[in-house]
C-alpha cells in the first residue's frame, strides 16, 4: 500500500517540484477596440498573452489591472480563468458596459496560476500601459422654456443655436455640389430646370459656456450639456468659448475641430471639487458683454444671480437649469426664475430623467 501511495503521489510531487523550478516569461498585448469613447459606451477589449517555454500549466487567471478612474464595483468582469495546458498563445477577451468618462491609465496585466494541489501558486505583473479617453456623453438636448414648465408643462425650443444661420438671397442654375434641400421647387417648376436658392450668410454672435460645477449631484449632467452645446455651436460655425465657473484655466472664443478637441479633452478630465468655490465675476467681465452667454448650472444661487442680472445685454443670457425632475425645483429658484424673466435672461430647465434617454453620436 505505501509503494502504491508512492508512486500515484510521485507525479503530482514531481509537477510541483517542476512548477516551481520553471520560470513563468511572456509577453502580453492589449488591443482596445476603440481608444476614444464617449460615457456610457461599451468597452471592448482583447488580451494575448504569449510564453516561451510549453510547460503545462492546469489553469491560469488572466486579470487586467483596472485604473481607479474606472469605479468598477466589482473587478470580475476583467477577469478570466483559462485551462491552458501545453499552449503557448492566450487570448481572452472581456468588455465593461457603462464606461465612465475621464482620461483613464490602463498600466499592466496580471497572471496568476499554481499546481493542481494548491502548494505551490505564482504571480507574474506584465508592465502594459495604454491610454483610454472616455469624452463626456453628447446629449440631444430638447430646451424646455421655464414659461412652458410652469403654465401647462409643455415642451418649446429656445436656443438660438437652432435658429438657422442661413438667409436666402435668391436663386441660381443647380450647380453639382449643391444638397437636394436646397432646390426652389416653384422656380424649378416655372423655369422648367434645377433651380437651387442662394444663401447669405448671417452674422454669427460669439458664444461662450459657463459651467458651474458646484453642485455634485448635477455634475456629470452638467459636464456633458456643456460638451454638448460646445459641439452643437462649433458644427453650426458659431465660434465658443468656455469658462469653467471657480477654475483658473479657461478657453477663449474660436472656431475649428481643434479648438473643440482642447475644450472636450479638459471636460473629459474635469472632476468635481467640492472645496473649490465658483468665481461668478466671470459673468460680468468686459471681453464677454456682447456675447452669447450660456450658463450651465445645477441649481441657483443667489450670487450667480447678482452676477447675471449685473449684465447689460441680458437677453444674450441663457441659463440652463439641470434637474433630476420637474418637482427638485426649490421655492428660491422658482423667484429667482421670475427675476430672469422680468429682467431678460432666457431661463430653460434640463431634466436628467429625459436628457439621458436620448443621446448623439
Amino acid at each position: 500500500m505505501s509503494w502504491f501511495l508512492f508512486y500515484a503521489f510521485f507525479p503530482y510531487a514531481l509537477y510541483s517540484l517542476l512548477f516551481a523550478l520553471v520560470p513563468l516569461r511572456a509577453t502580453a498585448k492589449r488591443t482596445l477596440q476603440h481608444t476614444r469613447l464617449r460615457a456610457g459606451d461599451v468597452l471592448s477589449v482583447d488580451l494575448e498573452i504569449k510564453r516561451t517555454n510549453p510547460f503545462p500549466y492546469v489553469y491560469v487567471i488572466l486579470e487586467d489591472n483596472p485604473p481607479d478612474t474606472f469605479h468598477l464595483q466589482e473587478q470580475v468582469e476583467m477577469k478570466r480563468m483559462l485551462f491552458p495546458w501545453f499552449r503557448k498563445t492566450w487570448r481572452v477577451s472581456y468588455q465593461l458596459n457603462d464606461i465612465k468618462r475621464g482620461e483613464h491609465q490602463l498600466t499592466a496585466v496580471r497572471i496568476k496560476t499554481g499546481d493542481m494541489f494548491g502548494f505551490v501558486e505564482k504571480e507574474v505583473i506584465l508592465p502594459l500601459e495604454q491610454k483610454l479617453l472616455v469624452y463626456p456623453k453628447m446629449l440631444d438636448i430638447p430646451v424646455e422654456s421655464a414659461e412652458s414648465v410652469n403654465e401647462n408643462g409643455g415642451k418649446a425650443v429656445h436656443s438660438w443655436l437652432n435658429e438657422p444661420t442661413n438667409v436666402t438671397t435668391g436663386v441660381r442654375e443647380y450647380q453639382q455640389g449643391d444638397r437636394f434641400a436646397w432646390v426652389d421647387w416653384k422656380t424649378t417648376a416655372r423655369r422648367g430646370q434645377l433651380m437651387t436658392k442662394e444663401f447669405e450668410q448671417n452674422q454669427t454672435k460669439d458664444l461662450v459656456v459657463f459651467a458651474d460645477f458646484t453642485d455634485k449631484s448635477a455634475f456629470e449632467t452638467v459636464v456633458s450639456i456643456a460638451a454638448s452645446v460646445l459641439q452643437t455651436a462649433v458644427k453650426k460655425g458659431v465660434p465658443a468659448g468656455l469658462v469653467p465657473l471657480g477654475d483658473q484655466q479657461s478657453f477663449r472664443v474660436d472656431q475649428g475641430d481643434l479648438h473643440l478637441q482642447d475644450m472636450l479633452y479638459y471636460l473629459t478630465r474635469v472632476q468635481h471639487q467640492p472645496s473649490r468655490a465658483p468665481d461668478y465675476q466671470s459673468l460680468t467681465a468686459s471681453e464677454y458683454q456682447h456675447t452669447g452667454k450660456y450658463v450651465v448650472t445645477g441649481q441657483l444661487q443667489e450670487e450667480l444671480a447678482a452676477s447675471l442680472l449685473g449684465n447689460r445685454n441680458r437677453k444674450n443670457i441663457t441659463v440652463l437649469l439641470v434637474k433630476r425632475a420637474v418637482d427638485r425645483l426649490t421655492t428660491k429658484e422658482k423667484q429667482l426664475v421670475d427675476r430672469f424673466k422680468a429682467s431678460g435672461i432666457h431661463t430653460t430647465f434640463l431634466f436628467e430623467d429625459r436628457l439621458h434617454e436620448r443621446t448623439v453620436r
